[in-house]
């Protein structure tokens, strides 16, 4: 089954929990809606309520089988056919297709005002157990007793998976006209660009509904998906701009949050200074701004961001990446150095991370200005990552400037033999330590 035929199920299992003979459920000379329901007479039950109450806790707590048996109990003691909709409806919920398809056969009655619910679950039951004949046997009774968009889809879902697309096309199209939802038509246009080769079709009633409608933005995720497969690239980043501008206006925030990284990814896979500039100028400045100042090597505007949105979160971690970008930035080390190491010191007091607890520790032993608690803090960084040959590095260079020589050379070999002596830095602490041990 395609992955949207999938997701065109459970979709119809949301609609399921809103809204023959007896054991033969015949599809033969059906009459049209019904309007007036038979009333089943209904048993008093003493500890009815109890049930009751036992039955929604166990839903709370998601014990669905006691939930179940609960229900089943309420319906044998009172007849009551509210408490076998919930029992089955339960059992589908949990994919229990089995006990739904047996329980409804079982207890089927015609004309009830449950008729309906307990038809289409039972057709649900059938189709997912893969009885596609009884199913659809089921699904064409059930239509033609409720006419409605969610038994149109169940049956049109039907006819999909037994590959009679026009019919499936048709029952979508029909359950359009009723309810007007996105979902039904991106599911609708799917048939028709997938499985009828209605390509321009689909894509033209799509546009032309988005246009209408707004920006669903699974209608527009599909649209996009359709330009591509076309090569209608062209199509991509204005049809996205749309999509972002009209979600950042309607505060949609989550929609617009997952535009942005797909318009931004599709400008800045052909231009990276593009997808800058437009972020810029929508003053859209985020972590995806950061991450394209630091693809692009702008420091200062990596800085100047960081600083942006630190004061707006108090998130440390910002604060860290500060703190290294205003040291790697330095050409004079020692004239940043109390700035650099005051916001480590701020970052590493709030928040356990070994990159900053490591990042210190250098500094501090480097410059001299606090060996011992560079070595510390470098020690606690090791128990996060043990075999990081950088902060193994850090402790060697801390304990020979502790004149702890040999310590110094055990852990500096470790670091030698993994890597070698080609990196400057690690060739000087090498010949450092090596005199100091001798």
């Amino acid at each position: 089954m395609p992955s949207y035929t999938k997701s065109l199920v459970l979709c119809l299992l949301l609609f399921f929990f809103n809204g023959c003979n007896n054991k033969t459920l015949e599809v033969e000379n059906q009459e049209p809606i019904k309007t007036k329901f038979v009333e089943l007479k209904t048993k008093s039950f003493e500890s009815e309520n109890q049930y009751i109450i036992l039955a929604l806790e166990s839903e709370n707590q998601k014990l669905y089988y006691d939930a179940m048996n609960l229900y089943f109990k309420l319906f044998e003691k009172t007849d009551n056919y509210e408490y076998f909709v919930k029992y089955i409806a339960i059992s589908t919920h949990i994919q229990d297709y089995k006990i739904v398809k047996e329980q409804a056969l079982k207890y089927y009655i015609d004309n009830i005002k449950e008729e309906e619910i307990i038809l289409r679950l039972y057709t649900f039951a059938l189709f997912k157990l893969g009885n596609q004949k009884e199913a659809l046997l089921s699904g064409q009774k059930l239509v033609n007793l409720f006419k409605n968009d969610v038994n149109y889809e169940l049956l049109g879902t039907i006819y999909l998976q037994q590959k009679d697309y026009l019919k499936a096309y048709e029952l979508f199209e029909k359950s359009f006209a009723l309810n007007k939802s996105a979902n039904t038509f991106f599911n609708l246009t799917n048939i028709q660009y997938f499985n009828l080769s209605q390509k321009t079709e689909a894509i033209n009633k799509i546009e032309q509904f988005i246009k209408e409608n707004g920006h669903d933005f699974n209608l527009s995720i599909q649209l996009l998906t359709f330009y591509e497969k076309e090569q209608q690239t062209q199509k991509m980043v204005p049809f996205l701009k749309e999509m972002y501008f009209e979600y950042k206006e309607n505060e949609e925030v989550e929609m617009f949050g997952k535009t942005k990284l797909l318009l931004i990814k599709y400008i800045a896979k052909d231009n990276v200074g593009q997808a800058i500039e437009f972020l810029e100028q929508n003053q859209d400045e985020d972590e995806i701004l950061l991450n394209l100042y630091k693809i692009t090597n702008q420091p200062q505007k990596a800085y100047d961001l960081l600083g942006k949105l630190y004061a707006s979160s108090y998130n440390f971690d910002y604060l860290g990446q500060q703190a290294i970008i205003e040291f790697e930035m330095a050409e004079d080390k020692r004239k940043v150095l109390n700035a650099v190491i005051a916001k480590f010191e701020k970052v590493t007091q709030n928040i356990d991370n070994h990159i900053y607890e490591n990042y210190l520790a250098y500094i501090l032993i480097d410059f001299n200005v606090n060996v011992q608690k560079g070595v510390i803090l470098v020690k606690k960084a090791l128990q996060e990552e043990p075999n990081n040959v950088a902060y193994i590095d850090t402790l060697a260079w801390g304990e020979y400037k502790l004149k702890n020589c040999k310590e110094a050379f055990k852990q500096m070999k470790k670091v030698v033999d993994e890597i070698g002596l080609d990196d400057d830095e690690i060739k000087l602490h090498w010949e450092k330590i090596k005199e100091c041990k001798k």
